[in-house]
């Protein structure tokens, strides 16, 4: 064997004569071929005032003094052109593409034409193809537009990006398992809830968990068509004279409740007096859960039913202060409305309904 298996190093003969000419052909071999860099690779003749060293990749249908040698890396030397034959594997870098190219069956192709893996600083697998470890990425548009594809191969399958904490998944967001959209998180990565669903073919969103939570202070927003707070809960409602409740008392039933959806609230409640006490004057009804909106158009009361008054022969009613938590009760006869007082109650007073108000 004359020359090594690979790259085809000349062997310096025993007994050889003007061994330097053997060394000095191996020399230049390895200055081409150890870390390969060529101009181009789409040449198929040699240029006309090549430089010492300049190396080319042969294109096809070559040329010239390069005729014959297609796909063979050729390299000038000493007013000479030096061929070298590639083997399937071998990487070069080619200067004015900016890329890397690999041979494979006998030809060339750039190294992120088809690479079966690949891993940056990770270690890609059979499953994980692309495998990438850093701090951050980054995929920017070429001029526009940039869309990121995940294919599935059919409805049944998954499309989905999976958030991990030290490999363990906690939130997925795809396709999973049909052609919806779901947001689905999990406590240890074995069993999942679905928190959020969007219909392929309605666009509509179901919850399937059943909950939606806003913050417990509201953060108001100046857009009408936006929901910005929804919460429920009860409240206490109580009663006042000329606003006093000198000796007022009330039964084990007094309770309330209320539902508010963005600033509307609406305010359920059932008063009820065991002694009225000694104070004097119109009649309000207090405690509402949230402070009324200061506007000119006040809530109202919806009386469902009243017992225990004296001297009441219509309807009840009421309004919510501007900017207040209390109501202003009414009754009705002839056509108008006069304010109850202290005197239209007794100590087994009760009154049931609900006040429906703007929240400030």
């Amino acid at each position: 064997m004359d020359t090594t298996p690979r790259l085809k190093l000349p062997y310096i003969a025993p007994q050889q004569a003007q061994k330097q000419v053997t060394f000095n052909e191996a020399m230049r071999a390895l200055d081409l071929l150890v870390q390969p860099v060529v101009k181009s690779r789409s040449l198929a003749s040699p240029p006309s005032m090549p430089g010492e060293g300049d190396a080319y990749l042969v294109a096809a249908l070559p040329t010239g003094d390069w005729s014959g040698k297609e796909g063979k890396i050729a390299c000038f030397v000493d007013g000479a052109w030096m061929f070298h034959a590639p083997l399937d594997g071998w990487l070069l870098y080619v200067e004015d593409d900016a890329e890397f190219v690999r041979r494979t069956a006998g030809s060339w192709a750039p190294l992120a034409g088809n690479p079966a893996m690949l891993g940056i600083n990770a270690t890609p697998d059979l499953s994980t193809r692309f495998a990438l470890a850093a701090h951050a990425s980054r995929f920017s548009h070429d001029g526009s537009s940039h869309r990121l594809v995940i294919n599935k191969a059919s409805a049944i399958d998954t499309a989905s990006q999976l958030f991990q904490t030290t490999d363990v998944g906690h939130a997925e967001i795809g396709l999973s398992g049909d052609d919806d959209l779901h947001v689905k998180v999990s406590v240890d990565g074995v069993s999942w809830t679905d928190a959020l669903l969007v219909d392929r073919a309605t666009g509509s969103i179901l919850l399937p968990a059943g909950h939606l939570r806003f913050p417990a202070t509201a953060l108001p927003s100046t857009d009408p068509t936006t929901l910005d707070d929804y919460r429920e809960g009860t409240w206490t409602p109580g009663l006042t004279f000329g606003g006093g409740a000198v000796g007022l008392t009330y039964g084990g039933s007094n309770a309330g409740r209320y539902t508010r959806i963005g600033r509307l609230c609406i305010a359920t409640f059932f008063l009820q007096l065991s002694a009225k006490g000694s104070s004097t004057g119109a009649a309000a009804l207090t405690g509402l859960p949230f402070a009324a909106l200061a506007a000119a158009v006040p809530g109202v009361l919806t009386m469902g039913w009243a017992n225990g008054l004296i001297a009441v022969s219509g309807a009840i009613q009421g309004t919510v202060a501007s900017g207040g938590t209390t109501l202003s009760l009414f009754g009705s006869g002839s056509g108008a409305s006069s304010a109850l007082t202290n005197a239209s109650f007794t100590n087994s007073s009760q009154l049931q309904g609900v006040v429906i108000y703007d929240v400030g």
